[in-house]
């Protein structure tokens, strides 16, 4: 996308207008230098003689005024339009290839690079409409083809690294195809989109990184279960794991209740990775975790084996990636990772949620 140089627009629009009024103001004074010259060459007999060309030169005359008036009217339209000094959205402009409103912030910074579709931006961002602030993207996002004339990523290439901008969005077709869903809950209000562009990766270098990522977690993948393997019979572990592939060890019986669905339960828990390695610890906080089973509160892995338990029990249990945190991983836990927890089951509500 060709850069908008408001600045060199506004002197070629002055410049054209500037040389309009003098060639009409040179053609003016020809038109009354005509009409002088023509009186003082017809004879008079007196006061109320008037030459046949004195009304053609006067209508002539107001012709060339209305243009000028015209002419001045429109370029003070333009330069209004242009300039964002008056129109639709006060301060926005309006760009004429997308139909966005935009507003630049600071400096313009229109020597850096624009992003273009397929490279990966860094930005900092919000969506608001009225009082309301959405934040439907994250903060890295991959610049796509437009799913519509003057969505979000067309405002995006507007964009040099090192811009912050405000643009004014089609609401109801924005929660269309970013939201799936096609009611609007704000009304007439406009949608901002308010950012600070500070980077950009381009698409091969992004695309390259990605494959590596994606081979990383294919290997990693590929290993999780020879890792189980070898973790089982380093422990002598002869307890058969459940349907979901996750091994419950239990090293203290206890007497008390068996939880049910929806009830609240509080455990003390330690998780380490297979190389015994801790990353968390209530009891090292001295602070018992409770949740409420059934929930979604906590990892899957763990809805399985609570479930299992008894009040008083304690247990050591091995949780594949899949029923932890898969191939995301999550806070310090890499992708495809199986975790070990050794929980004590304390208590459990008397009453159902």
């Amino acid at each position: 996308m060709e850069d908008f140089n408001e600045e060199k627009f506004e002197q070629e629009e002055n410049i054209t207008a500037n040389e309009i009024r003098d060639e009409i103001k040179e053609e003016v004074n020809e038109t009354i230098a005509e009409e002088t010259a023509a009186k003082e060459e017809t004879p008079t007999d007196g006061d109320d003689f008037e030459t046949p060309m004195a009304p053609k030169s006067r209508k002539n005359l107001w012709i060339i005024i209305a243009a000028v008036l015209g002419i001045l009217a429109i370029a003070a339209l333009v330069f209004c339009l242009v300039s964002g000094k008056c129109g639709k959205y006060k301060g926005y402009k309006k760009d004429r290839a997308t139909g966005i409103y935009y507003q630049f912030f600071g400096d313009i910074h229109d020597t850096a690079v624009m992003p273009k579709t397929g490279d990966l931006v860094g930005m900092l961002f919000s969506l608001r409409a009225g009082d309301s602030v959405l934040i439907p993207m994250s903060p890295n996002e991959m610049l796509m083809d437009s799913l519509y004339e003057g969505d979000i990523y067309a405002a995006l290439r507007m964009m040099h690294v090192g811009d912050s901008a405000s643009f004014i969005l089609d609401g109801k077709e924005f929660f269309k195809h970013f939201m799936q869903d096609t009611i609007y809950p704000f009304g007439d209000a406009p949608l901002y989109f308010d950012v600070k562009l500070y980077g950009q990766m381009p698409a091969a270098q992004f695309q390259q990184m990605r494959a590596e990522y994606e081979n990383m977690l294919k290997e990693k993948q590929a290993a999780e279960a020879d890792s189980i393997r070898a973790y089982i019979d380093k422990n002598k572990i002869k307890v058969q794991p459940t349907p979901e592939g996750i091994y419950i060890i239990t090293t203290k019986k206890g007497t008390g209740a068996q939880p049910e669905p929806m009830q609240d339960v509080t455990v003390h828990y330690t998780g380490k990775f297979l190389d015994g390695k801790k990353f968390d610890s209530s009891v090292d906080r001295g602070e018992p975790f409770t949740f409420t089973l059934g929930a979604r509160q906590v990892i899957p892995g763990w809805e399985v084996a609570v479930s299992k338990m008894h009040v008083g029990d304690k247990a050591t249990v091995l949780i594949p990636s899949d029923y932890a945190y898969g191939e995301r991983g999550n806070y310090g836990i890499p992708p495809f990772s199986p975790l070990v927890f050794d929980i004590e089951l304390l208590s459990v509500s008397a009453d159902q949620q």
